[in-house]
């Protein structure tokens, strides 16, 4: 790829203020056309579309996001709010006539018709413009590449609400909305493609990746529950916001390897109360988000923080919440320390006679991950090692498993698909599971497996 995409983007700014400024036959006009149209060229060489997003402040080319940019970047994306547009979709093919007339009808803030209408009547196919992480999962979408697709924008915009709250905005409620909404329809249509890209324990964004697993999780148990529609969103929702209390937490604090002293535990704790103030004042937030802040550290028997609160009954959106949030943070790895294995999770949190957990919606979420979720990189009894694919619905120990790598560790030419629950002629396992493996000791990627 022959341009970067800040360039092709510093192409783009360059280009509207021409159109801005200039009548469309200035020479200035024409050089900034032809400067986007190579940039263009020179990405869709390589892909069919090229994909330019604007979460908050912040722009996204298809999966790079832009560091922080200059004065003419953030005016663009100022400028392209202000016009509602959150995505600019150019596909191959383009061409110079339609990058011209496309910048000039972006430019043209007086008119009563809308940008959209106003470009098909020019004949601009191959600019599309729309609104991010909106878009509807139809039927024939699903898959682990359509979820991948969602749980990346959804994560993306999970930092611009943090990023907002950090700087003493209001989280924008719009924007909650719409990670709810496209997760919502993954968690209705193929809940198993994104239990797998949950259970990925890296940590560079671990505080985004938590926010949109915690809600993915929460979700997934609430429609256990057969909860769907508004209410399911809402479940959703709060279990987004649910830590937004810690962006004014000190990162020594949150990060900390050892055990937190007394005075840190104390500032530590003070999250669920900055959480519920700051989703208290941001108007459109649901009355169940500020409430699922302050209790997702009560515990079962009120044991937990904050402290001296009286008593109460947990709301049951808490007690998802709380469940989902433990297990996501066990299993992560931490610039601290390594995930742990799903079975030892399960161990932790089923401890006999444990008040953090609701029983009965503890022995719901066991059974909703299963012994070993989609996507787990396990080792055979036959040393083969592959990733699991899916689940039995019967038996937990015996899943399906598409082996990658034969019993010396060498990978194998063609991938076997093996039911690990089928016997051979003796009546005997064939396969059996003996454990997990990371995948970062093979630097093996399980959704590129899958």
């Amino acid at each position: 790829m022959s341009h970067p995409p800040d360039e092709l983007v510093r192409r783009l700014a360059a280009g509207l203020r021409a159109a801005e400024l200039y009548a469309p036959q200035h020479q200035l006009v024409q050089r900034s056309v032809q400067a986007l149209a190579g940039a263009c060229t020179a990405f869709l060489a390589d892909a069919p579309a090229v994909v330019v997003g604007f979460i908050g402040d912040d722009v996204v080319v298809n999966d790079t996001r832009l560091g922080k940019g200059s004065a003419s970047l953030t005016g663009l994306v100022r400028g392209l709010r202000d016009r509602e547009i959150e995505k600019i979709t150019v596909h191959r093919g383009v061409t110079a006539a339609e990058i011209q007339a496309f910048l000039a009808e972006l430019a043209a803030k007086r008119a009563r018709t809308p940008l959209a209408e106003r470009l098909a009547a020019r004949d601009v196919r191959r600019i599309v413009i729309g609104k991010l992480s909106i878009e509807e999962v139809e039927q024939d979408q699903v898959g682990i590449e359509a979820a991948k697709r969602v749980y990346n924008t959804a994560v993306q915009s999970a930092e611009s609400l943090w990023e907002q709250a950090k700087a003493g905005d209001k989280p924008d409620p719009n924007t909650a909305r719409r990670i709810i909404d496209s997760l919502a329809n993954i968690v209705t249509q193929d809940r198993t493609s994104l239990m797998a890209l949950t259970a990925l324990k890296k940590y560079d964004n671990y505080t985004f990746t938590h926010m949109v697993n915690v809600a993915a999780l929460s979700m997934a148990q609430a429609r256990g529950l057969n909860l769907e529609g508004p209410l399911l969103r809402e479940f959703g929702f709060a279990a987004l916001m649910h830590d937004i209390g810690k962006v004014n937490t000190p990162k020594e604090v949150l990060n900390k390897p050892g055990k937190l002293n007394e005075e840190e535990f104390r500032i530590m704790k003070q999250h669920v109360i900055d959480g519920a103030h700051i989703l208290r004042r941001t108007p459109e937030m649901p009355a169940l988000a500020p409430i699922v802040a302050f209790e997702h550290h009560l515990k079962q028997d009120l044991s937990g923080y904050p402290e001296n609160i009286g008593h109460r009954k947990l709301n049951l959106c808490t007690m998802i919440v709380s469940i989902a949030d433990v297990f996501d943070a066990l299993r992560s790895n931490r610039p601290y320390r390594e995930g742990l294995a799903t079975v030892r999770i399960k161990t932790i949190m089923h401890e006999k006679d444990s008040p953090a957990f609701n029983p009965v919606l503890l022995r719901r979420f066991v059974n909703l991950m299963g012994l070993f979720p989609v996507g787990t990189i396990v080792r055979l009894n036959s040393e083969e090692v592959g990733v699991v694919t899916a689940e039995h619905p019967e038996d937990p120990f015996r899943p399906q498993v598409k082996v990658l790598y034969d019993e010396r560790g060498q990978p194998l030419e063609s991938p076997i698909l093996a039911n690990t629950w089928e016997r051979d002629w003796r009546g005997e396992f064939q396969r059996a599971v003996v454990e997990s493996v990371d995948p970062d000791s093979m630097e093996l990627d399980p959704l590129t497996a899958l």
